[in-house]
């Protein structure tokens, strides 16, 4: 699956819906504006012989115009609005819609297993782990992504899917959420939510106005038939609006469902899971109130509908597209109090809830290969691991990470007590590899965003401190980029294709000199490692690009936020070239896998090849 592909298609798609809505937005003001001057202008006996000409002139009147500039920032105001309610990402969703954070250190079984298939996903995806919401009274089996992009993205479930999946059900189901995640959806399916809440409105708009003007004189008549017509207007509108939603919606699920299988190689993982559903008496129905408009977030349908407002394809269908030999039967569905009981047996003679035994959750494309991915996640010390759950560990473990090889005092606001808590931590993640340390840094992210906004800060600033003393600095970079861009949920600054190629060449040094730690000119490099820099920009196109005048940290830091805001087809591209820059040599080192996934994941650039 080309991601990257899928993601400049989501990018595009955002561009027709933009579009789309200008156009619904000029119908609208039209017609109104026709409707107003039809109503409100008075009877003569030029604008009964040419009524056309009379509308017309009306609307070019100053009265029209007062009337469009009304209507456009009535629409526009209110889906901005709605954008910046959804300003807080994947989370604001969530609980919008009732859902119950997880935390990473729950001691619930089935909210255990979950959070194990997540961190193992977002391991073989090459991702960060995401934030996880319970919605605890759903009864029927869904699941949704949600966010503006890998950086705030949530994954929910339902209390339903939790309790009635099995571990590999359930592994095929989040594999297509984090297909969501990677393809680009997220964000377009927010921007779906705030265009049709602006166009709804006015239909809210003509409902007021028609139930206040009750009354027998003229006006009140001429006001009840504006608001008759915004009804209508808003409500054809917002049919349009729903259908465009739910073809978009449809493509992507058969899109996801595919991706799933890639990741999880194991198509009958969502297969049962979608049989599962059509089998289940609740289906894939989601009762809270606001489900409506999020309905083209979900696994499933929130409520089955056939035709054009259908926002997930029949499950028949979707269910044939893995399984063409399918026999037209759905999953025998177990009493959720028995399938609990038999899955806690099991995890008894098991020895405890655990990471999945098999490889196959793993076999998705990451930033090293899964097997190895998931041998470094089952060598992590158990202490470490259950430190990385807790946020006030995960604090302390990754100051920990970041802490300078000589002792400094200059770190603000650290308690003595933390003081201890961070060297003891030191002294076990300094056992580790690098490799090691990434992901550990990686399965703290859902504890350290539970931090409020000040401690994230504070925690920041810390970071810097450490940043500017000690060793090891690639390393220590990569975490300092890492816990910038989550913590802080830094953007990206728009540039032109000149100001992408000189951030590209300095991100190429960097990584071309990956082993040799850091800041230096041209004189000073191996003849090995401008070749590796040199074939990594001659893939990227950039021909004429010559070593940096000035390499360091700052330079490196500063590149970032430019390549991000790139486009997805060159974020492709220049990924790509990372992988021939360091292949140039025949080999790959440790610090350069760390460099590689780091890039990955703060550019939002996943590594599928």
């Amino acid at each position: 699956m080309d991601f990257f592909a899928q993601q400049d298609q989501a990018r595009r798609r955002t561009w027709h819906l933009i579009l789309l809505f200008i156009l619904a937005v000029t119908a609208i003001v039209i017609v109104i504006n026709a409707v107003v001057a039809s109503v409100l202008m008075p009877a003569t006996p030029q604008s009964q012989a040419d009524p056309l000409n009379a509308v017309i002139d009306g609307m070019l009147s100053d009265r029209g115009a007062a009337i469009t500039a009304a209507v456009v920032a009535v629409i526009l105001l209110v889906s901005l609005f709605k954008w910046a309610a959804l300003r807080g990402g994947g989370s604001r969703i969530a609980e919008s819609l009732g859902g119950r954070r997880i935390p990473p250190n729950t001691e619930d079984p089935d909210e255990k297993r979950l959070r194990n298939v997540v961190e193992e996903m977002a391991l073989a995806s090459g991702l960060p782990v995401p934030r996880v919401y319970l919605l605890d009274n759903e009864a029927g089996i869904n699941a949704f992504a949600a966010g503006h992009g890998p950086a705030d993205a949530v994954i929910g479930v339902t209390r339903g899917c939790l309790e009635q999946m099995d571990r590999d059900q359930l592994q095929g189901v989040i594999a297509h959420e984090f297909s969501h995640i990677l393809n680009g959806d997220m964000r377009l399916n927010l921007r779906l939510i705030a265009v049709l809440a602006g166009i709804l409105f006015l239909s809210q708009i003509g409902e007021l106005v028609v139930h206040g003007s009750r009354g027998r004189s003229k006006e009140s008549n001429q006001a009840a038939i504006i608001g008759l017509a915004l009804l209508l207007l808003g409500w054809i509108g917002t049919t349009f609006g729903r259908m465009i939603q739910s073809a978009v919606s449809r493509q992507r699920e058969y899109l996801a469902d595919a991706s799933a299988v890639q990741y999880t190689r194991n198509p009958t993982g969502i297969a049962e899971a979608l049989k599962l559903i059509g089998a289940h008496q609740s289906g894939s129905r989601v009762d809270h109130p606001k489900a409506s408009e999020t309905s083209h977030l979900f696994f499933g349908a929130y409520r089955p509908l056939r035709g054009l407002f259908a926002t997930h394809p029949p499950l028949e269908k979707r269910i044939r597209a893995i399984e063409p030999g399918w026999d037209g039967q759905y999953a025998p569905t177990v009493n959720a109090m028995q399938r609990r009981l038999a899955r806690r047996q099991s995890l008894e003679a098991a020895g405890g809830e655990g990471r999945s035994p098999s490889p196959s959750a793993l076999s998705g494309s990451g930033a090293s290969h899964p097997l190895q991915a998931a041998a470094l996640l089952a060598a992590l010390p158990d202490a470490l691991q259950s430190d990385s759950h807790e946020p006030e560990g995960a604090r302390e473990l990754a100051l920990a990470l970041m802490w300078p090889d000589s002792e400094s005092h200059s770190i603000p606001e650290l308690a003595p007590a933390v003081m201890q808590g961070i060297l003891k931590r030191r002294d076990a993640v300094r056992t580790l590899s690098k490799l090691q340390q990434l992901q550990l840094l990686q399965l703290s992210m859902p504890a350290l965003m539970e931090l409020s906004e000040p401690q994230r800060r504070l925690l920041m600033q810390q970071v810097e401190a450490c940043w500017s003393h000690g060793e090891s600095r690639l390393l220590r970079w990569c975490f300092c980029q890492l816990l910038r861009h989550y913590l802080l949920e830094t953007g990206g600054r728009p540039a032109g294709p000149k100001a992408h190629e000189r951030a590209a060449t300095q991100l190429m040094a960097l990584l071309a000199q990956a082993d040799g730690g850091g800041e230096s000119s041209a004189a000073e490099q191996p003849q090995e490692v401008k070749k590796a820099f040199y074939r990594g920009l001659n893939s990227l196109g950039a021909y004429n690009s010559d070593w940096p005048e000035r390499l360091d940290w700052a330079q490196a830091s500063e590149a970032v936020p430019l390549l991000r805001a790139s486009k997805p087809l060159y974020k492709q591209r220049l990924m790509r070239a990372f992988k021939h820059c360091i292949e140039q040599d025949g080999q790959i080192t440790e610090s350069e896998q760390v460099l590689t996934q780091t890039l990955a994941w703060i550019l939002d650039a996943p590594q599928t090849e």
